[in-house]
């Protein structure tokens, strides 16, 4: 049995969907802000406002183990991480405007600059 990435079998099950929600889980520990930002944005965009993530922090060290990392951060330390992490997303979903997106066919352009605001985060791990 074929394990499929959630947020690309989510993507599939949207546009032959109409009337469920679609929630993916991520964890904020081996993952970056941006990245999954715009995989849930896209997720929320082609199912037109369906999408959930269920944010986890990881718990095994059989998942480090996955990602070049021996041990698993400890607790406090996934947690920390997990609140800024979703500061940063939340930034990132914010700083589109209303208009931001507008596809134009015939100069190839998907957004209009002026209409995304930086978001110039600094923080203790982004």
């Amino acid at each position: 049995m074929a394990r499929l990435e959630p947020l690309t079998m989510l993507s599939a099950l949207a546009v032959n969907t109409r009337r469920i929600g679609l929630a993916a889980t991520a964890s904020t520990t081996f993952s970056d802000p941006f990245t999954l930002a715009r995989s849930f944005s896209s997720l929320d965009h082609i199912s037109r406002g369906r999408a959930a993530w269920n944010v986890v922090t990881s718990f095994s060290n059989d998942v480090a183990r996955n990602f070049s990392r021996s041990d698993m951060p400890d607790h406090a330390a996934r947690y920390a991480r997990a609140r800024e992490f979703l500061e940063v997303a939340n930034k990132l979903w914010q700083g589109w405007e209303e208009g931001a997106v507008q596809p134009n066919k015939q100069t190839g352009e998907y957004f209009v600059d002026d209409k995304i605001k930086p978001i110039n985060h600094q923080g203790e791990h982004f």
